[in-house]
């Protein structure tokens, strides 16, 4: 007598079961993307370390850039006594070490930054650093910086790459995004630019997995290192037009003008300085008239129009139908808005330009990004965000898926030429920019 084996319980009895990778292939992939972001950052710490030797005589207080005339220099004479800083104003990374080593008594560390208000809006690489060093200044605060900005340089690598296989696409845009060299000035000078692309990213990545309140989570890290990473979480939450793309928005927006709101609170006004935005391409105009036809910061010229240009194409290739074109559209915008300053500087340009380059890259290697999210959110999502995604994922397929002396001693680096730098009072008396 022929007897029927009982199934397994829990198993589907009609209909194909469902495309899942295996845990080894997923492990594999792991790898693979950890490599990548592995190989991106040793790049980029290799070209960092040539710099401090070559420009810095090798002194590691060179990662923030102090100089004399400085707004932090009173700092670098209490904690450095025998340090001979370069003359002029030094670039942004001595405030972002000022912010570190008090970073709760606000008014204290104000007198050491130029708009106390502005540079205390991007608290959080400085938290962390003083996370890492909480017993003052010195040269493990330096040490601690950089610890961050070269974390933040990984974080860029591996959250691109994430995002791209999010997306559907390879994992070697982890090794390539962190090239750009927005993230080599990052760390150069200890700034936040770098961290705050990558937890932005990083925040897009689990918002594609569905991890919402991690997204979340990341999101309102990634306004606290840099507040215009907010833009990016708003083009990502145009794109998703449901609860979970405007909780990616209304949360983090909500903690970066509640700390904005102290701010105004505990500090007096800014000192006025030079307007960042102005109208569309006027500041590349003008950065073409007063910098670059002379021959000057070409760095700065190639990333603005580099990042103009590539994100313009991989917007026109990919459209807004695109998870991440409302994104790139937002950025392009706000890029051609910047001023002369920050949109003519290599130390600004560079920095300006780095998130447009970055969502190109990933668009442009992500074709089937629209039709890979629409399974993995469901057959309701592909109405959703834009109307292309319905032509392109059926609701069959959809339900298909589960988804959801020597060393005391700073020689002046080129970066602090006057065609070299952003740091405050560059030009016509510029502050340091974003």
């Amino acid at each position: 007598m022929s007897t029927v084996e009982p199934k397994p319980q829990g198993e589907a009895p009609t209909g194909p079961s469902p495309v899942r990778p295996t845990p080894r292939r997923t492990g594999r992939g792991d790898r693979q993307l950890l490599r990548f972001a592995l190989l991106g950052t040793f790049a980029v710490l290799l070209f960092v370390t040539f710099q401090v030797q070559r420009n810095g005589a090798g002194n590691p207080v060179s990662l923030v850039q102090p100089a004399t005339q400085g707004p932090s220099s009173q700092v670098f004479h209490q904690d450095f006594p025998h340090l001979e800083m370069p003359d002029g104003l030094g670039l942004d990374g001595q405030m972002y070490y000022a912010m570190a080593r008090d970073p709760f008594h606000l008014d204290h560390t104000a007198r050491q930054l130029d708009r106390p208000r502005y540079r205390f809006q991007r608290p959080l690489m400085s938290w962390l650093a003083w996370g890492l060093h909480p017993s003052g200044g010195g040269q493990g605060l330096v040490l601690a910086l950089a610890a961050v900005g070269a974390a933040g340089v990984f974080l860029l690598a591996y959250a691109s790459g994430s995002v791209s296989r999010a997306l559907g696409g390879p994992a070697w845009v982890a090794a390539l995004v962190p090239l750009a060299p927005g993230a080599y000035w990052s760390m150069r000078v200890s700034v936040s630019d770098a961290l705050a692309l990558g937890l932005v990213l990083a925040a897009i990545a689990l918002s594609a997995r569905n991890r919402t309140v991690a997204a979340v989570i990341v999101g309102a890290l990634a306004v606290l290192a840099k507040e215009p990473a907010i833009l990016l979480l708003l083009g990502w939450g145009l794109w998703r037009r449901d609860r979970a793309g405007a909780a990616l928005v209304a949360i983090p927006g909500a903690v970066i003008v509640a700390w904005m709101g102290w701010l105004h609170v505990a500090l007096p006004t800014d000192p006025q300085g030079a307007s960042d935005l102005g109208l569309p391409f006027a500041g590349v105009v003008h950065a073409w008239t007063d910098i670059w036809s002379s021959g000057h910061e070409l760095v700065g010229m190639a990333c603005t129009l580099g990042g103009l240009v590539l994100g313009g194409a991989a917007l026109a290739i990919r459209r807004l139908r695109h998870p991440l074109g409302w994104a790139l559209a937002i950025q392009l915008a706000f890029l051609a808005c910047l001023g002369s300053n920050p949109a003519g500087i290599n130390f600004g340009a560079t920095r300006m330009a780095m998130p447009a380059m970055a969502l190109a890259v990933i668009a442009l290697a992500t074709p089937e990004a629209a039709a890979r999210l629409a399974e993995r959110r469901g057959p309701q999502a592909a109405t959703q965000s834009v109307p292309d995604v319905a032509t392109t994922a059926t609701a069959g397929t959809c339900a298909g898926r589960n988804g959801p002396d020597h060393r005391n001693r700073l020689t002046p680096a080129p970066e602090h030429a006057l065609t070299g730098r952003s740091g405050p009072g560059v030009g016509s008396g510029a502050r340091s920019k974003r």
